[in-house]
């Protein structure tokens, strides 16, 4: 049975391996700009082309190592144009493979079906329902996957990697199991029964993987989200526990009024000095206060920058929290505190204390309330998930850009980071409301 089925050419083999993973390139981070990214996608084209035309020369007991071969050569088609690590890229390629199986038996079945027994696809209407059918089927499989990697790298687990693994080998044994023997449960015995349970199995195989990545999407965003709500409560607790410090001190100037009292009435020099090295120690515990026109906003400023004098740090603020009036008090300690905490901790791994500073300016320009942090920083930037990260990977990273970006977005603003030289930026823009 298996030697009157109609083989699938290899060079169109081939083309379906490198349709699908430029499927999966174009939704992930590359290495290389247009014109490297080109040069690298025609060299895949021929590789993997070569690869088909030479497996099919091999003989029948070397298909297995052929398809392997295969799979190789797909692998190191996406390691050479992304930006992915070798999980990643063993991830990708797996999904990539049962895409093309896919794809490719779809098409041939139809072909069988219409063009039986014309040999290979040399005729127009046999190009044109390959040309079609590749082009509706990638097409559609592009704009689903799109969604799932949106061009940052997957960063798979071993664990998600085994499963995926487990998927692709049961698929393709099961879709091919027909053509090495008919003679069990699963095997066809007439020859377009045969190319329906391999396409059928294939979708299967498929769906399962696009499941599973959809799966762990939620996972994330689940544990994502409640990071951002715990961290957006931490700032909320500080600003609640800033906003006591600031009562306390306003309590506590009303004793320091008594204590000058008792200083200018003292006649001993020396009790004199004594009573204003006491003074000044008072003074120090609550030195860094802020009035911007927003009590939220002061409280903050005056936290963090208490924060900073008693760490060495060199924090400098000019801030008119007039206009902050529209943001909600939870979104502006979000901004404000997360943004501080973010310059406060990069500052503090830098080894020269001469080198921790930190920048703050707030204020209205033209028609728009202007946030800018800035601080200095070793110069080395940190990326996770194609987002620049805060913190070293596994340790929240990036959640507090993040969660300053939805907040900005909330108000139609936006949060955007720049870096010049050692100094790093960021700046929060919202229209005044």
């Amino acid at each position: 049975m298996t030697d009157v089925l109609p083989d699938i050419p290899r060079a169109v083999t081939g083309l379906a391996e490198w349709l699908a993973c430029v499927v999966y390139l174009l939704a992930l981070p590359r290495r290389f700009g247009p014109f490297g990214t080109a040069a690298l996608f025609a060299a895949g084209f021929v590789t993997l082309t070569v690869i088909q035309l030479l497996a099919g020369a091999l003989p029948l007991q070397f298909w297995m190592p052929g398809m392997a071969l295969a799979a190789l050569g797909m692998g190191a088609f996406i390691a050479g144009v992304a930006k992915l690590g070798p999980r990643d890229v063993a991830y990708v390629t797996a999904r990539a493979f049962v895409l093309a199986e896919l794809v490719a038996s779809l098409e041939w079945q139809l072909h069988s079906y219409y063009f039986h027994p014309t040999p290979g696809v040399s005729s127009p209407p046999a190009v044109a329902t390959l040309v079609v059918a590749y082009c509706i089927v990638f097409g559609g499989a592009y704009l689903l996957e799109r969604r799932h990697f949106d061009g940052a790298p997957p960063a798979i687990g071993w664990r998600t990697l085994s499963i995926a693994f487990a998927m692709v080998a049961i698929t393709f044994s099961l879709s091919n199991l027909s053509f090495l023997t008919p003679n069990t449960p699963f095997s066809g015995t007439v020859s377009m029964q045969v190319f329906y349970i391999r396409t059928l199995v294939d979708l299967a195989g498929y769906i399962a993987l696009y499941a599973q990545h959809e799966q762990l999407r939620t996972q994330r965003a689940d544990l994502e989200l409640a990071a951002m709500d715990a961290m957006l409560r931490t700032q909320h607790d500080q600003y609640l526990a800033a906003k006591r410090d600031i009562e306390q001190v306003s309590r506590a100037s009303h004793d320091l009024k008594h204590q000058l009292t008792v200083i200018r009435a003292e006649l001993d020099p020396a009790r004199r000095d004594s009573h204003l090295d006491a003074l000044e120690e008072s003074l120090n515990q609550f030195g860094a206060a802020f009035d911007t026109g927003n009590p939220v906003l002061d409280a903050i400023l005056t936290s963090k920058a208490r924060y900073c004098q008693t760490r060495g740090i060199n924090f400098t603020c000019v801030a008119d929290g007039r206009s902050l009036g529209f943001v909600e008090t939870m979104d502006l300690a979000n901004i404000a505190g997360n943004a501080l905490d973010n310059a406060i901790e990069s500052v503090m791994r830098l080894p020269d204390k001469e080198q921790w500073l930190i920048r703050v300016a707030i204020h209205d320009q033209g028609g728009f309330v202007v946030l800018r942090f800035e601080n200095y920083f070793d110069g080395e930037l940190r990326y996770a998930d194609g987002q620049i990260a805060t913190r070293k990977a596994g340790d929240g990273h990036g959640l507090g850009l993040k969660s300053i970006r939805n907040a900005a977005e909330k108000y139609g603003g936006k949060a955007t980071v720049t870096h010049e030289g050692n100094w790093f930026g960021l700046t929060v823009l919202m229209p005044v409301s």
